[in-house]
């Protein structure tokens, strides 16, 4: 498991790209695709906003000089067509969903498999806005409750959208075995490499909170 300082995320040949929002300036989605093997296809994984949007990024990211993609509807196609279609692409852009638990209801499952073995084998993932915090250890539902987020960040959770994780994350804090809150404001994307690599991109708008085991540990360490 790839590690650098208090982040921990799961093993793979590829990049996990959490953005804090839809990026409509396509600065973070360039930065995707430049991570990315040249002879790879480009996958749109729509939550259900509709075909007129997905098709909207896929020509932004040809115009960036992406390979032809395609629309993987994971609201809509069947289990074994949204697997295949997603495990053989290089790079896999998650629209960005209304709310997190729009995202984590579409995609449980088979859309989750065919995005894991795709990063396995090297592809870039890159998710956008609310659908960046499925990726975290936990997420917040609607009515403010905590739900199981995929744990591709383990005992994190991703903020999008927060540029002060702080003030925030102080009820969530409290929230057992929950080690950090970090804030990914808009514009702003957090990447993790493969071996390690922890870049930030765009605006720069990245905060950490901790939890109270991650405070008390730093004070118990020795100077």
């Amino acid at each position: 498991m790839p590690q650098r300082n208090i982040f921990h995320w799961i093993d793979g040949r590829g990049w996990l790209v959490l953005a804090g929002s839809a990026d409509s300036t396509n600065d973070i989605r360039s930065l995707a695709l430049a991570k990315s093997a040249a002879d790879g296809g480009v996958a749109f994984v729509s939550l259900g906003a509709g075909m007129d949007a997905a098709e909207a990024v896929l020509y932004d990211l040809e115009d960036l000089g992406a390979a032809a993609g395609y629309i993987v509807d994971v609201t809509t196609e069947d289990d074994a067509t949204v697997t295949a279609k997603l495990t053989e692409t290089s790079v896999i852009v998650i629209e960005a969903a209304p709310t997190a638990e729009d995202a984590r209801s579409a995609l449980l499952g088979a859309a989750v498999e065919g995005i894991q073995a795709a990063y396995e084998n090297g592809a870039v993932v890159l998710a956008e806005g609310q659908s960046a915090m499925v990726f975290g250890a936990w997420a917040v539902r609607q009515n403010g409750e905590l739900a199981a987020g995929l744990e591709w960040l383990t005992a994190a959770m991703v903020a999008p959208g927060v540029t002060n994780a702080g003030a925030w994350a102080r009820d969530v804090l409290m929230a057992e075995g929950l080690a950090y809150v970090v804030g990914i404001g808009a514009g702003t994307a957090l990447a993790f490499g493969p071996d390690g690599q922890l870049e930030i991109w765009g605006k720069g708008e990245v905060t950490v909170a901790l939890g109270r085991g991650l405070i008390s540990g730093a004070e118990d360490s020795p100077e």
